[in-house]
């Protein structure tokens, strides 16, 4: 029992100072710039920044200097949108991008749909496959065989007897 009051009391001393520490490193220093917190309908369109790509949909992404910006944004299946975006000191925007679906009408278009003539060839292959093992179920021994073995069997024990 000693001995568990013991190591209780020397993990409590090595869990005590990792506490300090974590309280220390959590402080961060304010931001400078501002920030816009992207999102879409639906989620997991692409987002471009003045022609960079800077990720997908939902996420914030930070500024060091304020400014106005164009915003491309980009998910397959649906129309691009395209706005500006005005970036403040100190403050956090929202960006909200409702996409619209891309509908295709199908009525007004005819293609022709012309068949194309095919040639087909087969040849005659050259391998030699290898022949597998005999599968029958009938016995690879000749009867007649069987039967003179069988009649020397009981000749050899006659002649044994006497």
């Amino acid at each position: 029992m000693k001995r568990f009051y013991i190591c209780l009391a020397f993990l409590l001393l090595l869990v005590q100072p990792g506490i300090a520490a974590a309280a220390d490193t959590t402080t961060t220093p304010e931001r400078s710039g501002g920030s816009i917190y992207f999102e879409t309908y639906p989620p997991g369109a692409t987002i471009w920044l003045d022609n960079v790509e800077i990720g997908t949909s939902a996420f914030t992404y930070y500024f060091e200097k304020p400014g106005t910006f164009e915003v491309r944004v980009w998910k397959k299946g649906y129309e691009s949108y395209t706005d500006t975006v005005t970036v403040e000191e100190g403050k956090r925007i929202v960006f909200t991008a409702d996409l619209t679906p891309v509908t295709y009408d199908l009525t007004g278009e005819t293609t022709p749909v012309t068949p194309v003539p095919t040639a087909t060839t087969v040849r005659k292959s050259t391998l030699d496959i290898p022949t597998p093992w005999p599968t029958t179920t009938e016995s690879p021994v000749d009867p007649a065989l069987v039967i003179g073995a069988v009649a020397l069997a009981l000749g050899y024990s006659v002649i044994r007897r006497r």
